[in-house]
């Protein structure tokens, strides 16, 4: 059995060479697997780079089409059209509620601005204007409301557009209503006062008849029933609306103003054609007596052996007469109260059908006939 003392000397001499040993063979294994590595083909870092480089794009690519994305769904929620002209002067942009106002379809944007806008040249002019001002104009029928947006000169030109037809034709006839309560006012005074006159005139008439003085009684009572006429037009002016519109057939209204006036002197010789049906939100009453209004103005203005032709349509009326027309300022003069173009008449008959037609949020409109004549179009 060999000594603790003995053993201790072998262990002490042979633990130095046991690390040589380990620390040969641990760099012996490493050198042997780098040897084993081979070098790597330059063809395959080539490919790792672009890989790596097309991911990085495609992610590019994904957030910017997120970013389209909103974007387009952010131009689409506005109200108004807007357009975008690059400097190219190609379409650059159109929002969901400019293709609609314009008619045109999405496949229009990088077409030329011209040839796109061609149809529109109300909006190709406002890409010429000085960015910041708003304007009105006509185009197509309608009424329009463009302002050109200040933009940097790299971006091209940002028109603004929207259809204001509806708003403006409810200006006016807002503003109409507070200028016909504004004369109503003043001519309810003066009528009430004339109405007590004119009482006092007619039973001072009726005693000349009976004590026997029968010409001047009837001369008078005749002049007194003119302006009692007169007095009642007033009156009618003067009276505040409260329409009750309910869903009606406008051929009947019509037909029934058309009888009613074609039993008068002024339309005798004259032929009276009703044609087509349709409907509309209106009150009866003030309906018939703005046809009436209508229809006296047109015989007048059309001469014996004429017509006078009614249209009805769907939300629309028109009243076709073989008249001399009526220019801008004649129209615009008949149009006022108590302004009228025969010496007999009181100056009311178109304002208050105007009035009527107003007050149950239908548009009244006067338009020469190409082939002569007026046609007076009421639209809901």
């Amino acid at each position: 059995m060999v000594r603790s003392s003995e053993l201790h000397p072998w262990v002490l001499g042979t633990l130095p060479l046991a690390f040589i040993f380990f620390g040969l063979a641990m760099f012996t294994i490493r050198w042997w697997r780098l040897r084993r590595r081979h070098p790597q083909d330059p063809e395959e870092l080539l490919l790792g780079a672009v890989s790596q480089s097309l991911h990085e794009r495609g992610a590019l690519a994904a957030s910017l089409g997120e970013l389209r994305t909103v974007h387009e769904r952010v131009l689409d929620a506005l109200p108004f059209g807007l357009l975008w002209v690059d400097q190219r002067q190609r379409v650059a942009g159109l929002n969901r509620a400019g293709r609609e106002l314009l008619e045109v379809r999405p496949g229009v944007v990088g077409l030329d601005a011209g040839f796109v806008l061609e149809p529109f040249p109300w909006i190709l002019e406002g890409l010429g204007r000085e960015p910041g001002s708003t304007w009105r104009c006509d185009g197509g029928g309608r009424r329009w409301s463009l302002r050109r947006i200040a933009t940097p000169d790299r971006v091209g030109a940002l028109v603004q557009f929207e259809d204001i037809t509806e708003v403006e034709q409810e200006e006016r006839r807002l503003l109409l209503r507070e200028r016909f309560a504004e004369l109503g006012e003043m001519t309810a005074g003066v009528a009430h006062q004339l109405k007590n006159g004119l009482a006092v005139l007619k039973g001072q008439g009726q005693l000349l008849k009976r004590a026997g003085h029968g010409q001047e009684a009837t001369t008078l009572l005749e002049e007194t029933e003119e302006l009692e006429l007169l007095v009642q037009r007033f009156l009618q002016w003067a009276k505040p609306l409260e329409p009750q519109c309910v869903e009606l057939e406008l051929q009947g209204v019509a037909a029934q103003a058309m009888r009613e006036v074609g039993k008068r002197p002024l339309a005798q010789g004259r032929e009276l054609v009703l044609e087509g049906e349709g409907r509309a939100l209106a009150d009866p009453m003030l309906l018939h007596q703005a046809l009436v209004n209508l229809l006296e103005n047109a015989c007048q203005a059309t001469p014996s052996g004429g017509c006078v032709r009614i249209t009805v349509g769907e939300g629309s009326l028109e009243i076709l007469d073989e008249g001399p027309g009526l220019g801008e300022d004649t129209l615009i003069r008949m149009l006022r109260p108590f302004e009228s173009g025969r010496p007999d008449g009181t100056g009311l008959g178109l304002p208050l059908a105007l009035k009527w037609v107003n007050a149950q949020g239908a548009d009244l409109r006067f338009l020469s006939r190409p082939e002569g004549g007026t046609r007076v179009s009421i639209r809901w």
